[in-house]
């Protein structure tokens, strides 16, 4: 018989019976959570039409999901303090971020990345997100569809 997987002790919300409210992110998240909050303003301004639902995994506890209409965009897993933030793009996407602004970074990424039979899966964390960098990703997996462009993020430093 199978053991059931172990709740990381870091997430933020394990309680499978306390469902969080997307307010709550704030708090669970503390100094991880400015960056963050700045992009998915964001993303609701230039893709008023998403929506965000949050589900519960046995080992992660609550997490959130963006979606576009069925499409889910990326994974967003609360941590005490941190986050985990996930994006898998399929080829198509990859293609387009060849010659784009981040391309050497991707390239960097891409050389770790892990990859699955739905796409390649970008993670991040709270030391590792890079806003700009995020979004450039997220316009790749809506392409051809026009977003706007993330503004510079010169203003807000890396915790």
């Amino acid at each position: 018989m199978k053991t059931a997987p172990a709740t990381d002790p870091l997430a933020a919300f394990p309680d499978p019976g306390n469902r969080p409210a997307d307010d709550d992110l704030g708090s669970a998240l503390g100094r991880a959570w400015p960056r963050l909050r700045r992009l998915l303003e964001w993303l609701r301004a230039a893709q008023p039409d998403l929506t965000g639902d949050w589900r519960f995994s046995s080992r992660a506890g609550w997490y959130h999901t963006q979606m576009k209409r069925k499409r889910r965009l990326f994974y967003l897993v609360p941590l005490r303090g941190d986050y985990r933030l996930s994006i898998i793009l399929g080829g198509k996407a990859i293609a387009t971020l060849s010659s784009g602004p981040h391309a050497d970074r991707i390239q960097a990424l891409l050389k770790t990345a892990r990859r699955y039979p739905e796409g390649t899966l970008f993670e991040f964390d709270r030391v590792s997100f890079e806003p700009g960098l995020f979004a450039t990703l997220i316009a790749a997996k809506l392409s051809p569809a026009p977003l706007a462009p993330f503004p510079s993020s010169h203003a807000h430093p890396r915790p």
